[in-house]
């Protein structure tokens, strides 16, 4: 049976077939780099900062930020849609909308108002849901050290089950922000508050 052996062309360096001169059109970003037909990328390479897709109208953004005038508007429109309800002293703690800051009595807000010359009807405050701690499984817990199969010794699961009832009716261990539920001062929070406060310290 006769078999036909391609034979692979030979072409040396030197020679005209081995390279060629082209023209070659494309987008280059500022920086000198080729993008060749993907214009989105050169200009955005290019570039320093761009415009908010949702307004051109708000400021130039820094390529790898966010537009803060919409994120500004979106807060306030959330704020303005979230349900609201009448401060009570049983309501702390309280957290101060979009901030880091909480308030776990009313001296301590109090404190905050007048230090910062806050109307206390301008205070925009909402809610706190607790953190509470998960029960611990000691197998999974130990699962790193555990045989395949393997459970914890009896002694420790019994260890843990007293850990975890005493996890279950403990206190919460932190709070987070409940951006569902606003709260509400009165207009004479300050009054009203200072004067219990002095009745209180009086006793």
């Amino acid at each position: 049976m006769n078999t036909a052996t391609k034979t692979k062309k030979i072409i040396m360096a030197e020679s005209d077939d081995a390279a060629s001169i082209q023209t070659v059109t494309g987008w280059v970003s500022s920086d000198g780099k080729f993008w060749g037909k993907d214009e989105r990328m050169a200009r955005y390479a290019g570039s320093t900062h761009r415009k908010c897709d949702k307004n051109p109208e708000h400021q130039p953004i820094a390529n790898g930020d966010f537009c803060r005038e919409c994120r500004k508007e979106h807060l306030e429109q959330r704020w303005k849609d979230m349900p609201k309800e009448a401060y009570t002293p049983e309501v702390f703690p309280l957290h101060l909308y979009d901030t880091d800051r909480y308030f776990f009595d009313a001296e301590d807000l109090i404190d905050w108002l007048e230090e910062n010359s806050i109307n206390p009807e301008d205070a925009r405050l909402t809610k706190c849901k607790p953190s509470y701690p998960d029960r611990i499984d000691p197998d999974e817990h130990f699962v790193d050290i555990l045989p395949e199969d393997g459970e914890v010794p009896e002694d420790v699961r019994e260890a843990f089950e007293k850990l975890n009832e005493v996890l279950k009716k403990s206190e919460p261990f932190s709070w987070f922000p409940d951006d569902t539920q606003g709260v509400t001062l009165p207009a004479d929070f300050l009054e009203s508050e200072d004067a219990d406060q002095t009745a209180q310290g009086a006793e």
